[in-house]
């Protein structure tokens, strides 16, 4: 594994403004809604990483963090349920096509 250099680089914003965009996997720091920086790579587990830990450690509020893990299971669940919902529902209506072409031989 090559040597790598390690670097910290210190910006300083007057207004912050912080986006996420799940399509492109990038967080933005924005300074007056004009000057940014782009951070690429950021993934929403990232994201939802630095809040849950926000809510414990910037807060001091445990049950924030332990109800915002809960939620983001239940909506992974939720997620879930309906891709297999769906899923079931592509299989019944196969297993119709596949009746109805065998009673018309």
């Amino acid at each position: 594994m090559p040597l790598r250099t390690e670097t910290t680089y210190e910006y300083y914003f007057d207004r912050a403004s912080l986006y996420y965009c799940k399509h492109h996997d990038c967080f933005r720091v924005t300074d007056n809604h004009e000057d940014s920086v782009l951070l690429n790579g950021v993934t929403s587990k990232d994201v939802n990483d630095f809040i849950a830990n926000y809510f414990e450690y910037a807060l001091e509020d445990e049950d924030l963090k332990d109800h915002f893990r809960r939620a983001l299971r239940l909506k992974e669940l939720d997620k879930k349920t309906k891709e297999l919902e769906a899923h079931d529902k592509e299989l019944e209506n196969a297993i119709e096509d596949e009746n109805d072409a065998a009673s018309y031989t």
